[in-house]
């Protein structure tokens, strides 16, 4: 694997866990604390700055309350999404993290709005 798409997971790692973060209404502070990890590293992650170990990925998942597979989930997607319509892009980062009882919700909704009467 390049540097480069080393670099584009870690990214894109750290914007998934800080989706999750403030979907939560956690503060990296709180967040941190949770982990027993200082909030300037979870700050580092998020942005991509720095890697971090399995052991740390495993007390985020859990003071999110996921999974490690739910927070890696999708990040070797995501450069397909690119080209994706911006509204999709919106509505995927709404769904992103959510329960799947939300999305089914979501899309039946979505399927009302839009189908043919």
């Amino acid at each position: 694997m390049s540097q480069r798409a080393v670099r584009h997971l870690r990214t894109t790692l750290g914007q998934r866990i800080r989706t999750m973060r403030q979907r939560r209404g956690l503060s990296q502070k709180t967040l941190a604390a949770r982990c027993m990890l200082s909030g300037k590293f979870i700050g580092e992650v998020e942005r991509g700055e720095k890697s971090i170990s399995m052991d740390s990925l495993y007390r985020v998942a859990n003071a999110l309350g996921v999974s490690i597979s739910e927070l890696a989930n999708g990040l070797t997607r995501q450069r397909a999404r690119r080209s994706s319509h911006p509204l999709v892009e919106e509505i995927l980062g709404l769904l992103q993290g959510r329960r799947a009882s939300d999305v089914r919700r979501a899309l039946r909704l979505l399927r009302a709005l839009f189908s043919k009467h």
